[in-house]
């Protein structure tokens, strides 16, 4: 297996196999494990000459468990991986799977640092001017991206800040992992004031929808059209598959046949066709309300233990959480942060896959040794055997 000595476009076996190897290890960070794995055969190791780089990752978790890894080619020190551990067996990394309402995908992000206002644009899509249907992102997920900038002994934030024009930076990540990946990438490349824009290309693995229509079509124009960002998915993993989508008239762009530019009905749709449409708008104001409830309960709960002792450590995130209480001394920088999510919301739940797929093409059927075992076709270590059938030296 041969590494590129640089990122071009395109999809490459080695590259995409290297990226999975190492998006495996991220699942071996501090404090939990992912659903445990029956594979027979474990997913390798990363290559003898990628190392992980121990300054740029985290010794703990964030508030809602997310953790990553930073890896450093030896054959090429100016190249990088990130790589974001997937959902793991703990309430607070399964929560950010349940934060399911969309948030806007372009905002302004506040928060004091030692009394200075700080203002972050949380810029993951162009500005699409007076569209009515705004781009959107994953709540849950747009949180886990936002506490891993600016939390932990190894802030994300700082990370992408140090590197170089002349670096070059691969992205990766498995499950929730792949989702969060996939915002970051979109971060990077609408936020050159922040970033000295290295060379950026991603792979993910088994990703969440991680946005609307809206926020994929700039993704996928920005990255995917140009071959610089993958995902891979199983045929038969269930997964990529979620959010499911709840789709009314409100989320179709507009002017359309239901609806004017500026909302309103049209003015000649049959009485029968307004009642249905009455009807599901009833019905997914209800669901989208009872999950807003749900996420106003979440945020309430974490504002009340989220506190900061200085920007990049968080002192003491959840009451449970291992990072040390003593260093506590008040809210900090991302006390406000919930409530600017909160208010970001979109009354939508209309979700899109993101990155130009790449299929792998799994054995349907459950887990021969554990039938109970729902992720089976989840698992990376089928991924490792899809891939290299499909795509491999030797596939057809």
């Amino acid at each position: 297996m041969t590494f590129p000595d640089k990122i071009t476009a395109g999809f490459d076996y080695d590259e995409a196999l290297t990226l999975l190897k190492i998006a495996q290890s991220a699942y071996s960070g501090p404090e939990n494990q992912p659903p445990p794995s029956s594979c027979k055969t474990p997913v390798p190791g990363p290559p003898d000459d990628w190392l992980l780089v121990s300054e740029k990752t985290p010794t703990h978790t964030t508030l809602l468990d997310n953790f990553w890894q930073v890896w450093q080619n030896q054959n090429n020190k100016k190249q990088y991986v990130i790589a974001v551990r997937g959902t793991v067996e703990t309430g607070r990394s399964v929560a950010e799977d349940a934060i399911l309402p969309l948030v806007k995908a372009r905002w302004a992000l506040e928060f004091d640092l030692f009394g200075f206002k700080i203002d972050f644009p949380f810029h993951l899509v162009r500005d699409e001017g007076d569209s009515p249907v705004e781009a959107g992102v994953h709540g849950g997920f747009a949180l886990g991206m936002l506490l891993m900038l600016f939390t932990t002994d190894a802030p994300l934030f700082s990370t992408l800040s140090s590197f170089g024009s002349d670096d070059e930076v691969y992205i990766t990540g498995h499950s929730q992992g792949a989702s969060v990946a996939l915002l970051i990438t979109s971060l990077v490349l609408h936020s050159k004031k922040f970033f000295n824009r290295p060379s950026y290309k991603t792979y993910v693995y088994a990703p969440a929808k991680p946005g609307n229509d809206h926020y994929s079509y700039d993704l996928d124009q920005i990255a995917s059209a140009r071959g610089f960002c993958y995902s891979i998915v199983n045929s038969q993993d269930w997964v990529p598959q979620i959010p499911l989508t709840l789709e009314g008239p409100k989320t179709l762009n507009r002017p359309n046949p239901l609806l004017q530019f500026d909302g309103r009905p049209e003015s000649d749709i049959p009485a029968v066709v307004q009642r249905i449409i009455t009807d599901l708008e009833g019905v997914r104001s209800n669901i989208f309300g009872k999950i807003e409830d749900e996420l106003q309960r979440l945020i309430e709960e974490v504002e009340q233990h989220l506190h900061l002792a200085k920007f990049g450590v968080a002192a003491k995130e959840l009451t449970d959480h291992p990072a040390a209480p003593e260093t506590v001394v008040g809210k900090g920088p991302m006390a406000g942060l919930l409530g600017q999510i909160r208010n970001a919301l979109l009354p939508s739940l209309n979700y899109a896959k993101a990155g130009a797929v790449v299929p792998v093409f799994g054995e349907p059927g459950p887990n021969p040794d554990d039938p109970t075992d729902s992720f089976w076709q989840h698992h990376l270590c089928n991924y490792v055997q899809y891939l290299e059938r499909d795509y491999g030296p030797s596939a057809g």
